[in-house]
C-alpha cells in the first residue's frame, strides 16, 4: 500500500480488550459500520446503535446516564453549560406570546436572558417572590407555559415550597422547571416533589473542581406542555 493510502486508513492497530475504570473519551463525529444495512439515522442508540457523534457518543451517553440515575430521571441530555441548559428549557417550553415565571433569586444569567433575548423574541418572563408558595396560582395566566423554581436560590439560599408551586402549576397545565445545581440531585429529589424538568450546571457539584463547562437537562417523562 502506498504511504498516501496508509495515512487515511481508519483500522485500529492496537490490540482490543483494554478496560479501564474510566469511560474512554470518544471525540469523533463519524461512526464506522461493517455494512451498509447497519446504517440507521436514529437517536435511539440502544435500539439502532450509534449513527453520528452529534446524537451522542459512549462518553456523553455514559455521563447522561449517570446524571439520570442521580436525578431519578428517565432521560438526561448533556449540553455545553448551565446557561445552555436554561436556554434549552425556555426554547422547548416557550414561544412568541408565551408567559413564564422566574423567581427573584434565580441564577443571574437566567434573568438576563429573560429580559434580553427572550423579551426580543416576544416571550414575557415575569419575576416573582420565591417564598410565594401556592400563592403563585394568582400569577398564572392563560398563556403561562413555564414556571422556574430554584431551591436553594442563588446566593440568597431561600428554600421554596416546590410541591405547592407544582400543584398550582399542574392544575393549570403549566410545566415546572427546577435549577437543581445547588442540590445536584443528591440533596433534593426534584421529581419526587412534582418538578417536570430538572437542570444542572455540571460546572459545580458534578465537575467538582471548577475546571469544566457542562450542563444537563433531565426529565422523568416526556413533557406534555400546552406550549408544544
Amino acid at each position: 500500500m502506498h504511504w498516501h493510502s496508509r495515512l487515511v486508513q481508519p483500522q485500529t492497530l492496537a490490540a482490543p480488550g483494554f478496560e479501564s475504570l474510566a469511560t474512554p473519551t470518544y471525540r469523533g463525529s463519524t461512526v464506522l459500520f461493517n455494512k451498509q444495512a447497519d446504517v440507521v439515522d436514529d437517536w435511539d442508540q440502544a435500539k439502532s446503535g450509534y449513527a453520528y457523534g452529534l446524537y451522542g457518543t459512549p462518553t456523553t451517553l455514559e455521563l447522561s446516564g449517570r446524571i439520570a440515575q442521580l436525578e431519578g430521571a428517565k432521560h438526561s441530555f448533556v449540553v455545553p453549560g448551565g446557561q445552555a441548559a436554561i436556554a434549552l428549557i425556555y426554547f422547548a417550553m416557550c414561544k412568541a406570546g408565551s408567559h413564564a415565571l422566574v423567581p427573584y433569586n434565580a441564577y443571574g444569567p437566567n434573568k438576563e436572558m429573560a429580559q434580553g433575548l427572550l423579551k426580543d423574541l416576544g416571550i414575557d418572563v415575569e419575576p416573582y417572590d420565591p417564598m410565594i408558595g401556592g400563592g403563585i396560582a394568582e400569577l398564572i395566566r392563560d398563556n403561562t407555559t413555564l414556571i422556574w423554581v430554584e431551591s436553594p436560590g442563588s446566593v440568597t439560599m431561600e428554600i421554596q415550597d416546590i410541591p405547592a408551586i407544582c400543584q398550582a402549576a399542574h392544575q393549570r397545565g403549566v410545566m415546572v422547571a427546577l435549577d437543581n445545581t445547588y442540590a445536584a440531585g443528591v440533596l433534593f429529589d426534584a421529581f419526587a416533589h412534582g418538578v417536570d424538568i430538572s437542570m444542572q450546571a455540571l460546572t459545580k457539584y458534578v465537575g467538582g473542581h471548577s475546571d469544566l463547562l457542562l450542563g444537563t437537562v433531565s426529565a422523568e417523562t416526556v413533557p406534555n406542555s400546552k406550549s408544544l
